[in-house]
């Protein structure tokens, strides 16, 4: 077996800096605060309203267990609402609750233009960005929401959130510096040791950079409600091509589509034009099965999200559906047509 793998945690080939001015492009001129997550950018927010008033917080009962990470730091109450299999929330907000919407996998909730025409006046309306930062996801400014996202899951990008509430932050402590600065230079190895496909597999060396990337997770979970980030972090955003990114995942979603029609179970049926997705989303009912056996050919494939522990499954039965099917299919940047080919091949035998 060689080197050569697809999916995994994004690898660095060279440190191409850009001016953070350059960040309000993806911010569709709304103004804003970048932080060190995607979580810490959600506290952000959530600190103005509870500032408000808001003391209960509704999510939908498909998600990672992160984004209730600072709800309960904050000591807000939160509750779960349905989402079926279509990816589409149905939410009933209690009057000067606040209530947040995942745009899943990149494609807007078809559920988000009533929202956004009853916020404001009945509740607060919170966006999560994350799997969509890179889609149109604009609105009218007569649209009374919050939004957040991190571009972490899009490329490799140590540190970074970003929230539509303005804050002023405290410098970052030495230990997310050292954390930042570790995590670039495992991207960096990780990179050189991925150009050398023709060794075998070294278990040590990747240890190494898994290592580092572990570390930057588990002082996200330690500190969920930390918002500082380091310069240099918002400088690798500023200096990502992401144009091509956008066009690489787009093209690479067309190529899996046209791979796998008729042979699994997928989740979106088409891309619109304004959309930029995550993945390539197909519902198993083996999926972890499937899952590991992708993984021992070196093609690792990332669950978003497993069963939450504290989401009642009986209750949020199409949620719990999803949480136990859905495998996302890497389509992300590093990959071509060749990659997107067996990576589909490997899939089908599988089935």
């Amino acid at each position: 077996m060689t080197r050569y793998l697809i999916g995994g945690d994004f690898e660095l080939s060279s440190l191409s800096l850009g001016s953070v001015n350059n960040l309000s492009d993806f911010t569709h001129g709304i103004t804003g605060t970048w932080t060190a997550s995607g979580r810490a950018a959600l506290t952000l927010i959530l600190k103005k309203l509870k500032d408000l008033g808001v003391k209960l917080v509704h999510v939908p009962a498909f998600l990672c267990d992160s984004i209730l990470l600072p709800i309960t730091e904050l000591g807000l109450d939160c509750d779960f609402y349905p989402v079926d299999l279509k990816l589409k929330s149905y939410p009933d907000p209690s009057p000067g609750s606040a209530i947040i919407v995942i745009h899943y996998f990149g494609w807007l909730d078809e559920s988000i233009v009533q929202l956004r025409a009853e916020a404001g006046d009945k509740y607060h309306l919170i966006e999560d960005m994350t799997h969509a930062f890179l889609s149109d996801w604009s609105a009218g400014p007569e649209v009374s929401r919050s939004i957040f996202f991190t571009p972490r899951k899009f490329a490799p990008v140590p540190f970074g959130g970003w929230c539509s509430s303005d804050a002023v932050l405290q410098a970052p402590n030495n230990e997310i510096e050292s954390l930042n600065y570790r995590s670039i230079i495992a991207r960096m190895a990780r990179s050189m040791y991925l150009e050398k496909n023709q060794y075998p597999v070294d278990s040590d060396y990747e240890e190494f950079y898994l290592d580092a990337f572990r570390e930057v997770e588990e002082f996200l979970d330690k500190y969920p409600t930390y918002t500082s980030v380091p310069q240099i972090a918002l400088e690798i955003i500023a200096g990502l091509d992401w144009a091509n990114i956008a066009k690489k995942r787009r093209m690479n979603w067309q190529c899996l589509h046209e791979l796998l029609a008729g042979h699994v179970e997928i989740l979106q049926p088409s891309l619109p034009n304004d959309v930029v997705p995550l993945g390539y989303i197909v519902r198993l009912e083996n999926r972890d099965a499937i899952r590991k056996s992708m993984a021992e050919n070196r093609i690792f494939c990332p669950v978003h999200w497993p069963s939450s522990s504290v989401v009642p499954s009986k209750t949020f039965t199409q949620a719990a559906l999803l949480s136990d099917t859905c495998l996302t299919l890497p389509i992300d940047q590093r990959y071509g047509i060749d990659d997107m080919t067996k990576l589909a091949d490997t899939l089908k035998s599988y089935l």
